[in-house]
């Protein structure tokens, strides 16, 4: 009697264990299923944006493969204004622009630099002759960074001046 008790709970068990499985089956797998699918998706767009972001440096910085340089031809000669000692000074700088070749205007707008080059030197000027010689030398970046900006206004505020650079900066 115990063995045919025994057997029956068995049984039941057995069945109760079937029914769940096909549950489990036919109930959370599909769901399961358009889960994975619905992640899969979101990690592929995750990658995507890795991808579209690849040129850039995890700090926000652009590589060494996707610059370029634009070099103005001639050194800039700037007028500063008078200082607290009253007398009349200049800067003389070269000035380099550092180009995003990934960004989508790059090709649209390089090729016209050289012939807006008067164009920009003017603006460059008239934003490096607001300073005093002191100004200037102490606050090279944030000068740099005006003039970026407004070269970047100058070309539809694209972004592919990526920065602004002095070189052989001296003031008189």
């Amino acid at each position: 009697m115990k063995k045919g008790l025994f057997n029956i709970i068995l049984l039941v068990l057995i069945v109760t264990n079937l029914v769940l499985t096909a549950i489990i089956g036919f109930a959370v797998v599909p769901a399961m299923k358009s889960s994975n699918a619905m992640v899969g998706k979101v990690a592929e767009a995750i990658d995507l944006e890795k991808e579209g972001q690849k040129q850039h440096t995890e700090d926000g910085k652009i590589s060494i493969d996707n610059t370029d340089v634009f070099t103005f031809t001639d050194k800039f000669t700037v007028e500063l204004n008078p200082g607290s000692d009253g007398k009349n000074h200049v800067a003389v700088f070269k000035l380099t622009l550092t180009l995003d070749t990934s960004n989508e205007d790059y090709e649209k707008y390089k090729k016209m630099l050289p012939d807006y080059e008067e164009l920009m030197r003017t603006k460059i000027s008239s934003i490096v002759s607001k300073y005093t010689e002191t100004e200037a030398i102490n606050n090279k970046e944030p000068i740099l960074e005006e003039i970026k900006e407004i070269l970047r206004e100058m070309y539809n505020n694209s972004t592919f001046i990526y920065s602004v650079g002095f070189g052989d900066f001296m003031t008189q």
